[in-house]
């Protein structure tokens, strides 16, 4: 019973306490409620960022940069291979089902023997005097013993009504285009460019594998060949997405 007593005493003094303070300050009380709803405004409208602004790691952003970084990977490796206009100066018929000895002509008269195997797709007529594209930083080969020290590019694709042929055209520079002009990647420049000095062959399977037609214009992962004078293109024969190689 004591113990209650002393409580409702402190209880009591703390009454008369507080019924002082609010005597020395009537407006404190209604000031501090005022201050509370300052500080806590109710239903306050908060502002709101749509999910795709608040974040650069939406998985739209992350497709973007990854596309991004796989075209500079691809750039890289097409900027290995150094791929110019030729002009063929000759074609000799030797004792081969598939060859043609070409000799191509480069810039400043540089002259290269090509092995060509376009014997049985390509009239020797047709593929003599004619612009072409060749790469000609391939390790040299022999082929039927003689030596092949570039390459002639052409679009290859099956026959319609034969299977088991196929239609083969050799790459044709835009019109103006001249031996020696660089081949390279619309959008992109030659300048400063530094080709592998020679070639691996695991290095062009890839770039090759990335060669193909679309809308009758050569294209590297889709991007257009060009010369300074325009796309390199093929005939109207050959069909979207023929290999080239």
């Amino acid at each position: 019973m004591l113990a209650a007593a002393e409580l409702d005493l402190a209880i009591g003094q703390i009454d008369n306490l507080l019924s002082k303070l609010q005597a020395n300050n009537p407006k404190r009380g209604a000031s501090t409620e005022a201050e509370s709803h300052q500080e806590r405004p109710a239903n306050k409208t908060r502002s709101h960022t749509p999910p795709h602004a608040q974040s650069n790691g939406s998985p739209a952003a992350i497709l973007s940069s990854s596309t991004q970084a796989a075209t500079v990977d691809l750039n890289n490796l097409f900027a290995k291979a150094q791929l110019q206009v030729a002009r063929v100066v000759s074609v000799e018929e030797i004792d081969s089902v598939k060859l043609y000895k070409c000799v191509v002509e480069l810039s400043g008269g540089i002259m290269k023997q090509v092995m060509a195997g376009l014997k049985q797709h390509i009239a020797k007529d047709e593929l003599l005097h004619s612009l072409v594209v060749v790469i000609t930083n391939l390790k040299a080969a022999k082929l039927a013993g003689e030596l092949s020290e570039a390459m002639i590019l052409a679009a290859q694709a099956p026959l319609p009504d034969e299977p088991k042929a196929e239609l083969v055209k050799a790459l044709r520079p835009a019109e103006g285009s001249e031996p020696g002009d660089a081949v390279f990647l619309e959008g992109q420049t030659t300048a400063g460019s530094t080709f592998s000095k020679t070639l691996k062959s695991d290095i062009w399977k890839k770039i090759v594998a990335e060669l193909e037609v679309h809308s009758h214009i050569a294209c590297f992962a889709q991007q257009k060949l060009v010369t300074h004078k325009g796309p390199i293109r093929l005939e109207s024969s050959i069909p979207d997405g023929a290999g080239i190689h």
